[in-house]
C-alpha cells in the first residue's frame, strides 16, 4: 500500500484522537499556525486536512470563534468508521468491534429476506450466484484452508445478497463496511468448523432454491445460525481492550504526535 500523504497523515491523527477522546465534542482547535509548527507540517497540509475533516463533519468552524470539533456520533456517517478502521496506528478496540458485528447480525437477516422478496428471475440469479460462491469455498476449505480466502468469498457472498436486494442505501452501507465485515469474518473462521458452517449455507441455498414456504421461520432459523456462529468471535472481541488507543502516531514524522495536550491546556 502507497504511502499515505501529508494531509491523509493529519487527518489520521485528528479523526484518530477523536475517537480516543483526546479531542471532544465543542474542543477549539489551536490556531491554524501554532497547530502546524506544533505538528511539524506545512500549513497548507494542514488547511486540506481540515478541509476534508470538515466535509466528513468531524470539524466546523465557527465565525470568529475558529475551528471546533463535533460530535461525531451524532455528525458523521459510515464511512467514518471505516476510515477510522484504516488507520493501521489505531487500535479501534473491543467495543467498537462488537457493536459492528451485533449491526451486521441484525442486518444480514433483513438483507436476505428483501433479497428474497425481488421477483422471481432475479431471485434465481442471485441463488445461483450464491451456491456457486459457496461452492469455491468449499474448494478453498479442501485445497489451502486459508481463512483469509474463505472470508473473502463469504463477504462476496455477502456483497450478491446486498446487492441483490435493489437497495441503494442497503448497498452503501454494505461498501463501507466491506473491510470490517472482511476481518471479522476472517477471524471468525479461525473460531469456528467452517465446514459446518458451509454446509449449514449450502441446505439453506438448496431450501431458498426451492421456494421459501415461511418467510419468518426461515428468517428466524438464519439469524439463529448467525447469531450461533458468531458467539465465539464475540467471546473472543471480549478479550480485548474495550476501548480505542493509539500505538502509534499516524503522522509520520520525527515527532510522534499523540494528542494534542501541550497546545490545548490539557496537560496532566
Amino acid at each position: 500500500m502507497a504511502e499515505k500523504t501529508l494531509p491523509d497523515q493529519i487527518t489520521d491523527l485528528l479523526m484518530a484522537l477523536v475517537l480516543t477522546g483526546k479531542l471532544t465534542a465543542t474542543d477549539k482547535l489551536p490556531p491554524e499556525r501554532q497547530l502546524a509548527e506544533y505538528l511539524g507540517v506545512d500549513r497548507t497540509s494542514l488547511r486540506m486536512a481540515l478541509k476534508i475533516l470538515t466535509r466528513m463533519n468531524i470539524v466546523h468552524t465557527v465565525q470568529g470563534s475558529g475551528i471546533r470539533v463535533l460530535d461525531y456520533k451524532v455528525h458523521c456517517g459510515f464511512d467514518f468508521l471505516a476510515d477510522l478502521y484504516r488507520i493501521k496506528e489505531l487500535e479501534v478496540g473491543g467495543d467498537f468491534l462488537l457493536a459492528a458485528l451485533d449491526l451486521f447480525g441484525h442486518a444480514m437477516p433483513v438483507a436476505l429476506r428483501l433479497s428474497i422478496q425481488r421477483s422471481k428471475q432475479a431471485s434465481k440469479s442471485t441463488q445461483g450466484h450464491v451456491l456457486s460462491i459457496v461452492h469455491r469455498m468449499h474448494q478453498s476449505l479442501q485445497s489451502t484452508n486459508s481463512h483469509r480466502e474463505l472470508a473473502q468469498l463469504e463477504i462476496e457472498l455477502i456483497d450478491t445478497l446486498l446487492e441483490s436486494t435493489g437497495n441503494i442505501f442497503v448497498r452503501l452501507v454494505g461498501s463501507s463496511s466491506r473491510e470490517i465485515r472482511q476481518a471479522l469474518v476472517e477471524k471468525n473462521y479461525e473460531l469456528i468448523d467452517v465446514k459446518a458452517h458451509l454446509d449449514w449455507l449450502v441446505a439453506m441455498m438448496m431450501r431458498l432454491a426451492g421456494g421459501v414456504a415461511d418467510m419468518d421461520e426461515m428468517m428466524r432459523l438464519y439469524a439463529i445460525h448467525i447469531e450461533e456462529t458468531a458467539q465465539p468471535l464475540k467471546d473472543y472481541l471480549e478479550t480485548l481492550p474495550p476501548q480505542p488507543r493509539l500505538i502509534a502516531s499516524p503522522l509520520h514524522n520525527d515527532r510522534n504526535i499523540m494528542d494534542l495536550d501541550a497546545i490545548m491546556g490539557k496537560s496532566e
